[in-house]
């Protein structure tokens, strides 16, 4: 089973190359399509039961109420007084309402046949909708609780998933949200001025794939380690979209 749910996992490598604000959309279109035929198959149940629920509920707690009325009602005909209260007409109305209310409920499910298709076509347009509306959220509103979960999700399945778990690199990853927005800018030292080599891996021995100019700067993107030599590397993206590691024992933050 833990094989199984490992391969999954590799589904997230071509999302992981996306732009981020793809990335979300995509993905939230196909969870709300995958829950199409979850909800297709549960909520009728969980209607027709509920009803039943709520209409025991409904019938054994108005039968004690009914016997407070007629006993109430017998005083006031002994009495002499045959009004009855619009007040309590209502009660009864009520009690009417709600258990014809929960019997139609129960017949609801088996309608369901009949509504599949327009079930399909309303999920794939909130689908649609959600996959719109959500990113343009989450990137206007980097600090709200959803981006936030997001961010740490996108984070759990790129690094710890795939990256660890699964021994593969994605290079061409952008980084999470986060990390985007609330970014840090870094420059070379100033005895470094001649130039910094970005490279693909966090080691000297790593492939060059950049170089950082005197004037040039670089995006941290939240990511560092330290190799066996002690020298920590950071993680970076240059302004032409280059990403890899820079030693940060020849950069600064700007």
């Amino acid at each position: 089973m833990e094989t199984i749910i490992q391969q999954l996992f590799w589904l997230w490598v071509p999302l992981a190359l996306l732009p981020i604000w793809l990335r979300i959309a995509i993905f939230t279109f196909i969870v709300v399509i995958l829950m199409r035929p979850v909800l297709f198959l549960i909520t009728p149940r969980l209607i027709e039961w509920g009803s039943i629920l709520f209409s025991k509920a409904v019938h054994y707690l108005s039968y004690p109420v009914m016997v407070l009325f007629h006993k109430f009602l017998t005083k006031r005909r002994n009495e002499g007084n045959y009004h009855i209260p619009a007040w309590l007409e209502g009660i009864e109305e009520l009690f009417a309402l709600l258990l014809k209310a929960f019997s139609k409920l129960q017949k609801l499910p088996k309608k369901r046949t009949r509504y599949k298709a327009k079930w399909k076509r309303t999920f794939r347009v909130i689908g649609f909708t959600l996959a719109i509306l959500l990113p343009l959220a989450i990137m206007n509103n980097p600090t709200s609780s959803y981006s936030k979960t997001w961010d740490r999700f996108d984070k759990w399945m790129t690094e710890e998933k795939v990256k660890h778990e699964l021994g593969f690199d994605i290079k061409g990853y952008q980084g999470t949200f986060l990390a985007r927005v609330n970014s840090k800018e870094y420059t070379l030292a100033e005895q470094y001025k001649s130039g910094g080599n970005i490279r693909a891996t966090p080691s000297l021995n790593g492939k060059i794939v950049a170089e950082l100019g005197a004037n040039d700067t670089a995006t941290y993107l939240d990511e560092q380690t330290t190799d066996d030599r002690g020298i920590t590397w950071l993680k970076v993206e240059t302004k032409t979209g280059k990403i890899g590691w820079i030693s940060a024992n020849i950069v600064e933050e700007k």
